[in-house]
């Protein structure tokens, strides 16, 4: 039975690849670990490897099967008997639901395969069939779902339960053309197992009958995509309905595995700590949200519908150049429905990524946040005397008075009163999200001195978001912020740098 202070685990799918990777670093910090696999010959020979290289007095075996049933009961029973609860529990068995060409898959880890931006032709690297789409869901999704039920009640007895399910940047809902099953997974309030469930099965049902492009689902990769964007839903459902029990979803990005031919970016050790923190962290963070290996705060929006031309017109003028004056409102058109969304990504998606990810940076002993602002931020872009005052005051600024003025902005905008009001006329939702981001630097560093906090505009860099009309190479945009990520302790915090350069806010 269980022992006083100590902590018990079990990590499915785990005699190889990540699985493994998260047993070994998981009884290095002192839990307790069940390896489980379906080929008991192959689990045994994994616990022998450990002693190799590892504590193997701190792992067990136990073989598991996720789709059967049976299988499940009779490792919980082992659980019972041998501990009598469970602290952590890793649903990592999964597979990829195709027949994957290895050299295809090596070909495209040479070209960039696993890093952003870099567009791959999944159907000239893969088969997949009905049979396999089948075995994929029921395994991925239904295995998880059938594994946390049964395991709930061990779980339960513990006085800091985690549930740990490996998910995928795959099943993003972005990769999901099907409006329908993108807005049934995505509405967090009507979430149940039932609506979820009725996604997969119209899925599995239009694969069936060759309709996948016909209905609108991902024509390659379908079922692992479906599998992983249903098992981040099933996450948010448990989160939602036991509060008492931490459970998350995590991608532990391209690995080097079987899976993928070992044509991964990560290694296996990499990618296991980044899981094996989420199983250990202390009590207190957020239940039900989807983590992406090493994300940092870039994500970002103009809010703006910017014409092309004019833009490559303006950029052949000298944009981005100081003393160089831009008729925005000539270049871009601007909604209240694009402001909102704006809004919600620059600022408060860096706000939420900040505050989900805290307890995390802080089991680090030189942790490190670097939002990506812009001079667009600048306070001396923004009329309203009120909200710069708001924004300005270093040591009255909480996310209250935050909120309370892109609030009052976004209200000012719908009513269509922004130049009345004093807030600036273009580029008007993207100037006050990047300045919330700063103010919350600010902020932050404040609440938090041993996290090092900063922002920083990367300079007028040649992306998408600007038709490729920059100044800046993408390798010389990302060395200003690479740079704040490696700054020495003691460095300072809560600036605004432009470029490498600490600017004013």
């Amino acid at each position: 039975m269980a022992e006083a202070g100590k902590r018990y685990a079990v990590v499915t799918g785990s005699n190889k690849g990540v699985g493994f990777g998260i047993v070994r670093q998981l009884a290095s910090n002192g839990v307790m670990t069940v390896l489980t696999a379906r080929d008991e010959k192959k689990g045994i020979e994994a616990v022998e490897k450990l002693k190799e290289c590892g504590p193997s007095d701190l792992v067990v075996f136990h073989e598991l099967d996720v789709t059967d049933s049976s299988s499940i009961a009779s490792l919980a029973d082992f659980v019972t008997i041998q501990f009598g609860k469970l602290d952590i529990l890793v649903n990592n068995a999964g597979v990829n639901g195709t027949i994957m060409d290895p050299e295809a898959l090596r070909a495209a880890a040479a070209a960039g395969l696993g890093k952003k931006d870099v567009e791959v032709k999944w159907s000239e690297m893969l088969t997949q069939t009905y049979e396999f789409a089948e075995e994929c869901i029921k395994t991925n999704y239904y295995g998880t779902k059938k594994m946390t039920k049964t395991f709930l009640p061990l779980l339960q007895l513990s006085d800091s339960p985690r549930v740990v399910n490996t998910s995928s940047g795959r099943g993003r809902l972005k990769l999901i053309p099907n409006e329908w099953a993108k807005g049934v997974l995505n509405d967090a309030d009507k979430l149940t197992e039932e609506r979820t469930e009725e996604v997969l099965n119209e899925f599995l049902r239009d694969f069936k009958e060759d309709m996948l492009e016909t209905k609108c689902w991902p024509p390659a990769l379908s079922a692992y995509i479906l599998s992983k964007a249903a098992l981040n839903a099933y996450t948010r459902i448990v989160a939602k309905k036991y509060p008492n029990l931490c459970v998350n979803c995590i991608c532990p990005g391209f690995v080097k595995t079987d899976m993928t031919f070992n044509a991964g970016i990560f290694t296996v050790d990499e990618a296991a700590e980044n899981v094996m923190r989420l199983a250990v962290f202390p009590s207190g963070i957020t239940s039900g949200l989807f983590f992406f290996s090493q994300e940092v705060n870039n994500a970002g929006v103009s809010g703006t519908i910017v014409d092309p031309e004019s833009m490559r017109a303006a950029a052949a003028a000298g944009i981005g150049k100081d003393g160089v004056g831009v008729n925005w409102s000539e270049i871009m058109t601007q909604t209240y429905e694009l402001a909102e969304v704006c809004v919600k990504t620059n600022y408060y998606g860096a706000k939420k990524m900040t505050k989900a990810l805290l307890p995390l940076l802080q089991l680090s002993d030189s942790p490190r946040v670097v939002s990506l602002s812009s001079s667009m931020g600048s306070l001396k872009h923004i009329p309203n005397e009120w909200a710069k005052g708001m924004l300005s005051d270093a040591e009255k600024l909480t996310e209250q008075r935050i909120d309370d003025v892109l609030n009052e902005f976004l209200k000012d905008f719908k009513e269509d009163i922004l130049e009345t009001k004093g807030w600036p006329t273009s580029l008007s939702a993207y100037i006050l999200s990047k300045a919330a981001v700063n103010a919350f630097t600010r902020m932050m560093a404040n609440k938090y001195p041993n996290i090092c906090i900063n922002s920083v505009d990367p300079g007028f860099v040649k992306t998408d978001m600007n038709f490729n009309t920059g100044m800046l190479t993408i390798d010389e945009g990302a060395e200003s912020v690479v740079r704040l990520t490696m700054v020495p302790n003691g460095s300072p915090s809560g600036l605004y740098f432009y470029l490498q350069q600490v600017s004013p806010f």
